[in-house]
């Protein structure tokens, strides 16, 4: 279902529910800002870009679980952008932002850059989330089926990457294939991740 409306205190539990993610013993990235609040806070501006550039989905108007795609072609307008934007200046002061682009900058190129540069088309997942009273409910499985049809429809391969090993297993059992690994030292690793179509 595709959302054009989004209640802000939706967004913000879709950023709670990435920025305080249980990571277990791994160390995901959301070690690059200064608190499980700031991660939130960039991932808010991150739906709020979703939402304006038309790119966010969820199951049902209960709102169980979202996802962000970006198809083939789909630009992100500059007003769109500017949300993104405004959540990572609230999320992170002029040094951090430097130190967090410099940790990105350490492990190459990710899956999106590389396919761009070939040339070929895909499906960009920017974000899945499964909000955390509904977990462990098979919302995810829903979300990804969503995606992986339009993947089909465009005959293009649905790529994302993700920030802990144990979400990268849930990806994989659900249909996706592990197609690279970046490390970023102390501040853990991302795994690219595709789909082809049927």
């Amino acid at each position: 279902m595709h959302i054009k409306e989004l209640e802000e205190s939706k967004i913000r539990k879709i950023g709670h529910a990435f920025g305080y993610y249980d990571y277990g013993k791994e160390e995901g990235l959301v070690s690059c800002y200064r608190s499980q609040e700031a991660a939130a806070v960039y991932i808010n501006g991150f739906v709020r870009m979703s939402l304006k550039g038309g790119m966010l989905y969820t199951t049902s108007e209960r709102g169980e679980g979202y996802i962000a795609y970006k198809l083939p072609g789909q630009k992100v307008s500059l007003k769109a952008g500017m949300e993104l934007i405004k959540g990572l200046l609230r999320s992170m002061n002029f040094k951090e932002l430097v130190q967090f682009l410099k940790v990105l900058s350490k492990a190459g190129p990710d899956l999106k850059n590389r396919m761009d540069k070939e040339k070929k088309p895909y499906i960009f997942v920017g974000l899945v989330c499964v909000t955390e009273e509904y977990q462990g409910q098979g919302y995810m499985r829903k979300l990804l089926e969503m995606v992986f049809a339009e993947g089909n429809r465009f005959h293009v391969p649905v790529i994302l990457d993700t920030d802990a090993q144990s979400k990268c297993d849930r990806y994989m059992h659900l249909g996706m294939q592990l197609v690279g690994t970046r490390d970023f030292g102390k501040n853990g690793k991302l795994f690219d991740l595709i789909k082809y179509p049927d």
